[in-house]
């Protein structure tokens, strides 16, 4: 029994020790309840749907006086309108439709989310490293500059800089353990069954594979979120403008059939007797015989019993009602779906050329700063060739300042393509989201594989 307690402890253990990483990172977005709910909406409007082939169908009950002798049941459908069934169904197809855009949109969002932060985490990582480069280069200037002290080469101003620098650079090491701390308890906070961050940098694309996915621009299409989206907006709101004109096609009110029952035991009625009358068997007893004598045309009003002698095929009845279209008041129906329909065609035209056109900026302005990250790196790189610091050191007299210079160079060139890289990430983040690559859900890196 302590064995078996003992399993899904260790089972927790195991999973609490084990790093939160890319793959869990992204696949901590299916648990979100944003996530959940829009898929449930997709999945409730995917279902097959019996659409109906009339408006209502009622069963009518009349009562014909109140000595219950006399029964109608009438079964009455009302049809639907001309039209009305397909205008129903493209409705349905629509709605559809938009859900499951919604649910393409909501999961890009929510991986937008859960990829900016972990870039955010993973370069924020590399500019504090480079920031503690930096903080070892000055703190070495800041100690040359201390040995020179009374020196002709010193310099009190450069020591003070050097000084201001120092604090500036640890104020930025602050920062980025705070950004990284809070970077951290977010990641966390959407994968609670973790207690530690691990994210690799090699997930990332290089600089040079995100020029190769964009160096052909990105074609805006149907299959865009954000544009499916729309499209389906519009695709609603046309099928419901459409769906109520057909409404007005009811020429056929009701269509019913019944049955008029009658309870001989309990039907009576007045009748005016005369003596004749009174003769008959079943009105003996009203037979006055000296009233008759006296008087040949005697009547008398008296209650008596009825029989229901219809046939049984005109106990039957049928009832029908149309709708005359020519005295109806509502004329403007066509009008109010030819309104509708253009609206909606320049909402969705209006959707479209906004993400033409972010699409289009965001394109432009990653391959620019791409530009801009490439000139830093190769500079960087020059600095750090070991035979330029060589012909470097030869040229500097080996001036440990000037080399420190050099390397501090190096660094920042480092920290500013660091920096820009966050810029980049940013931009394509967005980019991706605008695509609908974040909304893919064949691949495992939508960062390597969702422009493509």
């Amino acid at each position: 029994m302590k064995f078996v307690t003992l399993i899904p402890l260790a089972l927790t253990a195991a999973a609490i020790a084990s790093p939160l990483t890319w793959e869990r990172l992204i696949e901590s977005a299916k648990a979100d309840p944003k996530y959940q709910a829009a898929e449930k909406r997709a999945e409730v409007m995917a279902a097959d749907r019996n659409l109906k082939l009339w408006d209502k169908i009622e069963l009518r009950y009349q009562l014909d006086g109140f000595s219950f002798a006399k029964h109608d049941f009438e079964l009455r459908v009302t049809p639907q309108a001309f039209g009305e069934r397909e205008a129903d169904k493209a409705h349905y197809e629509a709605v559809k439709n938009y859900q499951n855009a919604r649910f393409a949109v909501e999961r890009s969002t929510l991986l937008y989310d859960r990829y900016e932060r972990g870039v955010r985490y993973v370069l924020r990582q590399k500019i504090n490293g480079i920031n503690k480069q930096l903080l070892d280069v000055n703190n070495d200037r800041i100690e040359v500059l201390h040995l020179k002290a009374g020196s002709a080469s010193f310099s009190a101003e450069d020591l003070m800089t050097s000084l201001e620098k120092n604090a500036s650079l640890k104020a930025d090491l602050l920062s980025d353990s705070t950004a990284l701390r809070d970077a951290e308890l977010k990641m966390l906070a959407w994968a609670p069954d973790y207690d530690n961050v691990y994210l690799d940098s090699s997930f990332l694309p290089t600089m040079d594979e995100l020029a190769v996915f964009l160096k052909n621009g990105v074609n805006v299409d149907e299959n865009f979120p954000l544009v499916a989206l729309a499209k389906g907006k519009r695709d609603s709101e046309v099928s419901k403008a459409k769906q109520d004109v057909s409404k007005d096609r009811d020429y056929i009110s009701h269509v019913g059939i019944g049955y008029s029952l009658q309870i001989e035991s309990l039907m009576e009625k007045y009748k005016d007797l005369d003596c004749s009358d009174m003769l008959k068997p079943e009105y003996n007893k009203y037979y006055d015989i000296d009233r008759c004598v006296s008087d040949p045309y005697y009547t008398v009003r008296k209650i008596v019993p009825e029989q229901d002698n219809r046939k049984t095929s005109d106990k039957f009845f049928l009832n029908l009602a149309f709708r005359l279209p020519f005295f109806d008041s509502n004329k403007d129906a066509s009008l109010r779906e030819q309104v509708a329909t253009l609206d909606a065609e320049s909402d969705y035209l209006d959707d479209v050329r906004e993400v033409n056109q972010k699409v289009a900026r965001l394109t432009e302005e990653v391959l620019a700063l791409i530009g801009q990250w490439k000139v830093l790196k190769e500079y960087a790189e020059q600095v750090n060739a070991s035979g330029f610091m060589e012909q470097f050191a030869r040229n500097a007299g080996s001036d440990p300042l000037l080399l420190l210079r050099a390397r501090e160079s190096s660094l920042e060139s480092d920290l500013k393509a660091a920096k820009l890289e966050y810029d980049i990430f940013a931009r394509y983040l967005s980019l991706l989201d605008y695509a609908g690559g974040l909304a893919r859900q064949d691949v495992a890196n939508h960062l390597r594989e969702g422009i493509r």
